[in-house]
């Protein structure tokens, strides 16, 4: 088969993100680790471990919730994610506050996030005061997938991955014959057990989470239940670490280098805590505490910093120069992406991970004979004849979200005609993207009550992007003349009744005629999830009928032959989807035909 759609894939050695910064880092950060020059082994540890703690202030575990606010939130810059919650486990959408987690608080993922220890609790010992509210290892993940994943150690998992959320954590067994570095060259770890494995992308943001938090607690007692610390902050004793968890976290933070999410966090700790990580501020101080320069005396001058301008977030390992070559940089992955518009596919590469496409065309011309106008971009072609305008996911370039793999972005096009509405037409169609109480639209009122649920309201979740309504929860709607309702639901969680006080209520339409409907949630606990609900009532209005929405003009763009009786016959490519081409007519493969 020819194919014309070509998807690309490069590895480049430099990629600059731009995020907006959560607080301005000191002046001087060579100033503010300058303690560190000139040390070597434990005197090195003691000086890094002295810095970490001035001007630490502890924030207490509840302090934790509006910290994250200021260190874990994605940035302005971050189109579909800007200000909700960074959650490095699950990647779910939460909204500060609204989305916590309180006791279990979660059925499933993506319901509420949480404050996770990194570190297990029960590895030093308990509690939520010191080193258990310290935000270096205390990071906002969902809270299903923290549930999951308990005081697993984290590791990497042999053979096939069992990935939770959106391919972040996994479980299964320690990989093994896995070569160390901070021991004598040639030796192997053997791991065995359950372990958890976070996505590749935040792999050295843990590790370096773990370093600063065990350099600024040094607890003898980090021992309990795991095979991860030593308790011992000596070179023999790995500063803290045991052989295998040296290798790991030394992996890690090599593999995935300081980004400026990481850096972002750092400033934002500072602003809330009052301290910062040196392995965020200087990545490469790590290899003189476990790595390739363990045990010898640190130039700081060789080293560069995360704030320096030279610095290149998430490639950069942090080695300014001298004798000793530095590791080569890590590359960043960029995706390939391609546009159609107006009948033709166009391919851009070189697009990197989390970066904004600024390139597609923003009011392509359609090429339709029916004029229709430009409605927005897609990420999977359409066509088909509807009232209801075509359900685009981006109007213009500066709305797409962050890129995170090969795409295709699709041009909509959509022939629109006012027509107006006779009696038992006339429709008003809400969308339910917040907490709400009342709703009125063209006479319509809507209202949300807790009726007699005596714990829950009805409140809307960013992680389902609907309402939920629970079991003695009520929907009333008033209006002159209702004859019909029709709800749309959210996925998930819609198990209990719904009944109506007058009328006929079937699976997601109510029909009959009043001026007040109420709905109640049936049940006492479980919930149901609206998006939306359209009520039909008696009048006239007027509205917009959308005819034959299509997706690059329909044209091919790639024809050919397939082995099928009728030798008359091809295949052909159409925005996407596959088609037949027989007597000069366009048949989907079904045999409905299109034009």
């Amino acid at each position: 088969m020819k194919k014309t759609i070509i998807s690309f894939f490069a590895l480049l050695l430099a990629a600059q993100f731009t995020w907006a910064a959560a607080v301005t880092p000191p002046a001087d950060i060579p100033a503010y680790w300058a303690s560190a020059n000139g040390n070597s082994g434990v005197s090195l540890w003691s000086a890094i471990g002295t810095q970490t703690r001035v001007g630490f202030g502890t924030l207490g575990y509840n302090g934790l919730w509006s910290a994250y606010q200021k260190t874990d939130v994605y940035p302005a810059d971050s189109l579909g994610k800007a200000g909700k919650i960074w959650d490095m486990y699950g990647e779910c959408d939460f909204t500060y506050e609204t989305d916590e987690c309180h006791g279990d608080g979660y059925q499933n993922e993506c319901d509420c996030y949480n404050r996770e220890h990194s570190i297990p609790k029960s590895w030093f010992g308990g509690g939520t005061s010191g080193i258990g509210c310290d935000i270096f290892h205390l990071v906002p993940t969902d809270g299903k997938i923290n549930g999951t994943r308990s005081n697993d150690e984290f590791g990497e998992v042999a053979g096939a991955k069992n990935y939770y959320g959106n391919g972040t954590g996994s479980a299964g067994s320690w990989s093994t014959d896995r070569p160390t570095i901070a021991s004598t060259a040639g030796e192997v770890i053997q791991g065995s057990g359950k372990v958890f494995e976070p996505k590749d992308q935040y792999k050295g943001d843990f590790a370096r989470g773990y370093m600063g938090t065990i350099i600024k607690w040094q607890l003898a007692g980090m021992t309990t239940g795991n095979d991860f610390f030593t308790g011992s902050y000596t070179p023999a004793g790995y500063f803290g670490f045991t052989k295998k968890a040296v290798v790991l976290m030394m992996k890690w933070h090599r593999e995935d280098p300081v980004s400026q999410k990481e850096i972002d966090r750092n400033n934002g700790i500072q602003e809330t805590q009052g301290n910062r990580n040196p392995f965020i501020d200087y990545p490469y101080l790590a290899e003189f505490i476990w790595g390739e320069h363990a045990g010898e005396i640190v130039d700081m001058s060789l080293l560069m910093p995360s704030t320096d301008p030279n610095f290149i977030p998430g490639v950069s390992n942090g080695w300014r120069g001298g004798d000793t070559p530095p590791t080569p940089p890590t590359p960043v992955t960029k995706y390939g992406v391609t546009w159609s518009a107006n009948g033709i596919e166009t391919s851009v590469d070189s697009v990197a991970e989390n970066s904004k496409i600024s390139v597609l065309p923003a009011t392509p011309v359609s090429c339709s004979s029916e004029s229709p106008i430009f409605m927005g971009w897609t990420t999977a072609p359409i066509s088909g004849t509807t009232d209801n305008a075509p359900a685009v996911l981006y109007t213009k370039p500066a709305d797409f979200p962050a890129v995170v793999e090969d795409v295709t972005y699709y041009a909509v096009f959509a022939h629109a005609e006012i027509v107006e509405y006779g009696p038992q037409l006339g429709e008003v169609t809400f969308t339910f993207t917040t907490t709400v109480t009342t709703v009125e639209d063209d006479g319509v009122i809507v209202t949300f009550a807790q009726g007699t649920n005596t714990n829950n309201a009805p409140k809307y979740y960013e992680s389902g992007a609907s309402l939920r309504c629970y079991g003695g929860n009520t929907i009333t709607v008033t209006a002159d003349g209702i004859t019909k309702v029709v709800f749309a639901f959210g996925t998930g969680g819609n198990s209990n009744a719904i009944l109506a006080n007058v009328g006929t209520f079937e699976t997601d339409t109510w029909t009959g005629n009043a001026d007040e409907v109420i709905f109640t949630i049936d049940g006492s606990s479980g919930h149901r999830r609206f998006t939306g609900m359209t009520v039909t009532r008696n009048g006239s209005g007027e509205g917009t009928i959308y005819s034959r929405y299509i997706t690059a003009c329909q044209d091919p763009t790639e024809v050919v032959e397939i082995r099928i009786p009728d030798a008359s016959a091809q295949k052909i490519f159409i925005g996407g989807q596959i088609y037949i081409l027989r007597e000069g007519a366009v048949y989907t493969l079904t045999g409905s035909r299109v034009k």
